[in-house]
């Protein structure tokens, strides 16, 4: 019984052995068991600037149960040599080792460090990247919306244009910053009073933001329900800065505000003289809104863009209505007034509200002179000093027919003969207004703060008060058609103000032709 008790004691022993050893041969691969012997493994394992990286808490959380079944797996396993051989013991992970972290490592720990994961931002569902945007449901149009707070009880002002037939109450719908507000508020809807009998109108929607809510991006609904206001597109919400009581001071000294570009406008010339000369003038910064150009012209205002003088804003309204190419509706047609032209000056207004000291608004063709001053900053300090509650300043438009040149031909270049467009310095024939008319048509400098709403030779809604500048101090030169056509040239004033900037306005010109291969 002895011997028979004996020998079983023997065969277990061996059985449980063996089973240990399959076990343990069926956890070492064939593949890894020969890279670890392989002669570059063998010996990276014995150097001593990589004996310490086997307990590296990174290496170590990798054999979690999650990455264990990995290590095995044939993919991996052929992956391992020398890539991920390597990387078990390179330098640079033993070099991640921390001392307070050395004794992590340990034969039961499998269980990975996982690095804590941000909160999902479930808002904006879906963000408007367009200058325009449809609100489903309706037959309006959002533009871009801006933090104000100037109008009491209202936060928020959204810019649009709405067909002036279909307006309905609308609900404001906020992302405030990471989440969405199921809150809506009731908009107040306000249509400007110039709209020269188009079915669309600019519009400004007025928005309170719900209290506690951080909103970074605003949609509308004519539903209160937040499932409609699920399908809408949010827009960002400009001027952050001015939610703050802490003043800043405005990047930007100067900024013009171009009326639309569209057709196939391709006045390189005089466009270059332009910007030359508000450069001169101490302007920061010329806005564009663009639908459309000629190619010379497009490939100038991209130069200019690349320079930083000028922002282009595309403006693409033909692709939503019908805008006509005039200002009255009875006599043009169309959906909109000069495809869009108040909605882009309005925008402009409140895009550089808190970027830009004053804002110019004026034609393409049109360049608002000072006579007394060199400059447009001396002016305004000037003026500003004398009407210190005015926000707007009017500026008489003089008309210098293009028809009429200037006999000796002085500043008649050469090199321009080439370049599409007027030669501003040849005309110096300007008409007198004829102020016994009831209208006549101005452009601005405004305060762009003091400024609610706007039209193209007025403000409709502003702060301040309204100076209009005498033209012997500041008037507007615009070279165009004549307004006043049975002028002869001996009836017009000469007014060669421009010439007084030619030493750096012609070589400014010629640089800038040059750079777009327009002169060599």
């Amino acid at each position: 019984m002895n011997k028979y008790l004996k020998w079983g004691l023997i065969l277990l022993f061996v059985i449980v052995n063996v089973t240990i050893f399959i076990v343990v041969a069926g956890m070492r691969s064939p593949e890894v068991a020969g890279i670890r012997r392989s002669p570059e493994v063998a010996g990276m394992r014995r150097s001593p600037e990589v004996a310490g990286m086997r307990r590296s808490p990174e290496v170590a959380g990798m054999r979690s149960p999650e990455v264990a079944g990995i290590r095995r797996s044939p993919e991996v396993a052929g992956m391992r040599p020398p890539e991920v051989a390597g990387m078990r013991r390179s330098p640079e992970v033993a070099g991640m080792r921390p001392p307070e972290v050395a004794g992590m490592r340990s034969p039961k720990m499998h269980r990975a460090i996982l690095a804590p994961q941000p909160a999902r931002n479930l808002c904006p569902y879906r963000t408007s990247t367009q200058n325009i945007t449809p609100l489903n449901n309706t037959k309006h149009l959002l533009v871009s919306a801006y933090l104000d707070n100037r109008v009491k009880d209202w936060d928020l002002r959204i810019i649009g244009i709405f067909r002036r037939d279909s307006i309905l109450p609308l609900h404001c719908f906020f992302c405030c910053r990471s989440y969405f507000s199921n809150h809506s508020t009731l908009a107040s809807i306000e249509q400007h009073t110039d709209n020269f009998g188009f079915p669309f109108v600019t519009t400004d929607v007025m928005c309170q933001i719900p209290v506690g809510c951080d909103a970074t991006h605003v949609t509308l609904s004519i539903h209160p329900d937040s499932m409609e206001a699920h399908q809408q597109m949010f827009l960002p919400i400009g001027n952050q800065e001015s939610s703050g009581t802490e003043e800043r001071r405005p990047q930007f000294n100067f900024t013009v505000c171009i009326s639309n570009l569209f057709g196939d406008y391709n006045n390189v010339l005089q466009f270059t003289q332009a910007l030359e000369m508000y450069r001169l003038l101490g302007v920061d910064r010329v806005v564009v809104y663009k639908t459309s150009c000629g190619p010379d012209l497009d490939r100038l205002l991209h130069s200019y863009s690349q320079e930083g003088l000028v922002e282009i804003v595309p403006w693409p309204i033909d692709k939503h209505l019908q805008p006509s190419r005039g200002w009255l509706y009875t006599e043009h047609g169309g959906d909109l007034h000069y495809f869009g032209q108040l909605t882009t000056l309005n925008e402009c207004i409140y895009r550089y509200m808190d970027r830009s000291r004053y804002v110019l608004l004026n034609d393409i063709d049109e360049i608002i002179v000072p006579y007394n001053q060199r400059s447009l900053m001396p002016l305004m300090n000037e003026l500003q000093q004398q009407h210190p509650k005015a926000g707007v300043f009017l500026i008489e438009n003089h008309i210098f027919p293009k028809h009429h040149f200037e006999p000796s031909a002085k500043f008649h270049m050469p090199q321009w003969e080439g370049v599409p467009g007027v030669n501003i310095l040849e005309h110096i024939y300007r008409e007198e207004p004829n102020r016994r008319i009831v209208w006549h048509p101005y452009k601005m400098i405004v305060q762009p703060r003091m400024v609610e709403q706007t039209s193209v030779h007025s403000v409709l809604k502003n702060f301040g008060n309204t100076f209009k500048v005498p033209p012997d101090v500041c008037r507007i030169v615009h070279v165009r058609v004549a307004l006043q056509r049975r002028l002869t040239k001996e009836q017009l004033h000469i007014d060669s103000r421009l010439w007084d900037f030619h030493d750096k306005l012609i070589p400014n010109v010629d640089k800038a032709l040059r750079r777009i291969g327009m002169i060599s």
